[in-house]
């Protein structure tokens, strides 16, 4: 079913147990890679660390991972190895609330690894990728029955990372969202781009033959200047995606970094007819990795929810408070969303 969201919320409020019924009827699927996250303790250089921490880590299933939170139901879809560690994602994704039954188990490939180095000014974090060879990046098409998948969902969630794993990966990413156009399922996107992944060129010619086939579109400024080579202020880069490529909503999450432990997250979301921009939500940093897939799933949940102020408001909330979280996944209640909605979440909780 297409989503369509109303300007702002108004009229009369549903009440909480009418909210309840709806977020329990919304169904959202994804699919992606999602790797072994390993850090060195504190700030530590990686070259002097004796051990490392551990955690799992992939844009969508984290995504999934705070939408299943916060009482949605959600489906996620990979191939992971049949040994230990692909069975320790299933693990987690599934303790959290995420449907995994439909996972690819392989038992001939490997997962992913990535290596976070946090930094602090002057030195930035870095990050290093050991995902040749993975499970997801054998991803062919056929091998999910899209149409059995998609039946009954709400929303189909893709990013621009999976197209960037290799070529079965595009061609598999463009049947999903084919599929889902066909059978009228909402589609959202966040370009996501990785430049470790593939070069700008590449991407666009890719991103741009997926929009026709996208109804929300999720890209940040500096993603837009690389890839679709738009540049403007903060209203003017989703306005101009929007007129470009028609796609009928388009996000912007924006950040002011007021210094570099402290800044405050914001949206501008555009459409045909209206543009938005929020007043945002101040944050403090901890670890920014994960913040742009808390903020897609807090614009899922107020997009499904047919609001688009709410959308941009659980956006930002959940962007900011993923930063105070270490790790790639936030682990949030609804009640702290709606706390931190209100102003609450402050000080000492007793």
């Amino acid at each position: 079913m297409r989503i369509g969201c109303r300007q702002t919320a108004t009229g009369v409020p549903a009440s909480a147990r009418e909210l309840e019924k709806g977020r329990r009827k919304m169904r959202v699927v994804t699919f992606g890679e999602t790797m072994l996250r390993l850090s060195p303790p504190g700030y530590q250089r990686i070259t002097q660390a004796e051990r490392f921490e551990i955690a799992i880590a992939g844009t969508e299933s984290n995504t999934a991972a705070v939408l299943a939170q916060l009482g949605i139901q959600t489906v996620w879809l990979s191939r992971l190895p049949d040994n230990p560690l692909g069975h320790l994602v299933a693990q987690r994704l599934r303790a959290l609330g995420v449907d995994v039954q439909h996972v690819s188990w392989d038992s001939d490939s490997r997962l992913g690894l990535y290596f976070v180095e946090a930094g602090v000014t002057p030195r930035p974090t870095r990050v290093y990728y050991d995902r040749k060879g993975s499970a997801m990046s054998c991803w062919r098409p056929g091998e999910w029955d899209w149409h059995n998948l998609l039946r009954g969902a709400s929303l189909l969630h893709a990013t621009g990372i999976t197209p960037a794993l290799s070529e079965g990966c595009r061609e598999a990413t463009r049947e999903a969202l084919q599929v889902a156009r066909e059978m009228n399922v909402s589609v959202s996107f966040d370009l996501n781009y990785r430049s470790l992944l593939w070069s700008p060129d590449e991407a666009r010619l890719v991103i741009e033959s997926l929009l026709p086939l996208v109804d929300l579109l999720i890209v940040s400024p500096a993603d837009a200047r690389t890839v679709l080579e738009i540049e403007g202020e903060d209203t003017d880069v989703a306005v101009q995606i929007q007129r470009r490529y028609r796609v009928p909503v388009v996000a912007t999450p924006l950040r002011d970094q007021q210094s570099a432990t402290m800044g405050r997250r914001f949206s501008v979301v555009a459409t045909a007819e209206h543009v938005w921009r929020s007043e945002g939500c101040p944050f403090e940093v901890i670890d920014p990795i994960g913040s742009g897939d808390a903020y897609d799933a807090g614009l899922l949940y107020g997009y499904l929810q047919g609001d688009i102020d709410l959308a941009m408001r659980c956006a930002d909330a959940l962007a900011a408070l993923k930063h105070t979280v270490p790790g790639d996944m936030l682990f949030i209640t609804r009640t702290e969303l709606e706390q931190l909605l209100r102003g609450n979440l402050r000080g000492i909780l007793r």
